[in-house]
């Protein structure tokens, strides 16, 4: 409401006029710019996974199976595919059985990130026959109950970037780490 002076000293006021002040608008701009730079470098970074992140993640949910072959005393085994990481533990007759612990089913790998290869030490590749039409896996590493684990490595990468990074599996401790570039 606006009000302005007569000779009469009686004030008159105008209805009808509204808006907004610069400094009103300036600071709702403000305020959106602040709150647009929080939010979209998420809503990017959501859409697909990074090879570091994914590194991270699989390093750990290795570390977590060596300790349950060792916390159980059996034997497991992690069959790494280029999409996803399958783990099994042996049981007393000698065969393999997926693990029922929903942590360890078919640990899947986010796009745009893929495992570009796998592999023991040595290079050793795995032929193996399988009756099924199934795909063989690019390795398999074995966790064993005294801490042991297979040594090789996993590399990991993106269709999205040229980004590569590589987790090594070793015996120890540390065994299963995130190798820097000046590592590999």
């Amino acid at each position: 409401m606006r009000i302005l002076a007569t000779g009469k000293n009686k004030p008159i006021t105008l209805h009808g006029e509204h808006g907004f002040t610069l400094i009103e608008i300036l600071l709702v701009i403000v305020i959106v710019t602040v709150l647009s730079a929080m939010v979209i470098p998420s809503f990017f970074s959501a859409t697909g996974a990074s090879v570091e992140g994914e590194a991270r993640s699989m390093q750990k949910i290795l570390r977590i199976a060596s300790d349950e072959a060792q916390l159980g005393g059996k034997l497991m085994r992690c069959s790494v595919y280029n999409n996803h990481l399958s783990f099994e533990q042996a049981s007393a007759d000698g065969h393999w059985h997926n693990l029922a612990d929903p942590l360890f089913q078919a640990y899947a790998i986010h796009a745009p990130v893929f495992i570009e290869k796998a592999y023991l030490n040595g290079d050793v590749s795995l032929k193996l026959s399988s009756s099924n039409q199934e795909k063989p896996p690019l390795a398999r590493f074995y966790l064993w109950p005294d801490g042991r684990v297979s040594t090789g490595r996993i590399r990991l990468a993106s269709h999205a970037s040229s980004a590569m990074l590589m987790i090594q599996l070793a015996s120890g401790a540390g065994g299963i780490h995130i190798l820097t570039r000046e590592e590999i």
